[in-house]
């Protein structure tokens, strides 16, 4: 097979069912984070519940519209012949780095500019994407693993 070929309804159920422990996860790690740096005093159930169905509905964007999966395809099979280790590494790697960056982005900006009471200014705002950029890709990588077992 040279190419990675799925169904819509694949690419649909894979999207909405693989992406909520993905939304649960981020949301918990970016607030733990937070707070961990003094920026919010304590856990927030509203705020987590936001940025989890938020986190979801762009994750799913993703998955739909951008599908890594299958922009990953060609660069695994570079590497390992699908089905093997280094090819669902390679597959994890690449996926993974789209989700996390569009991701952190889109949570950053969405908890410093639009959520806070009061706005955070650019350094901030990147600051913020900077320090949840390599927390997140970890989290998300380990998971992808145990969804995806690559």
């Amino acid at each position: 097979m040279s190419e990675m070929k799925q169904s819509k309804f694949f690419l649909l159920a894979d999207a909405l069912i693989n992406n909520i422990p993905m939304a649960l996860a981020v949301s918990a790690m970016c607030q733990g984070i937070a707070i961990l740096q003094g920026q919010v005093p304590q856990w927030n159930w509203g705020i987590y519940g936001i940025n989890v169905l938020v986190a979801y509905v762009i994750a799913c964007i993703i998955g739909l519209a951008i599908q890594p999966p299958k922009r990953a395809f060609k660069l695994a099979a570079k590497h390992g012949a699908p089905g093997s280790k280094e090819f669902g590494t390679w597959m994890g790697v690449h996926v993974n780095t789209w989700y996390t960056t569009i991701l952190v982005i889109c949570m950053t900006l969405l908890n410093t500019e639009v959520i806070a009471p009061v706005k955070a200014p650019f350094i901030g705002v990147i600051m913020g994407i900077l320090i949840n950029y390599i927390p997140v890709w970890i989290l998300c990588f380990v998971i992808s693993a145990l969804l995806m077992k690559p």
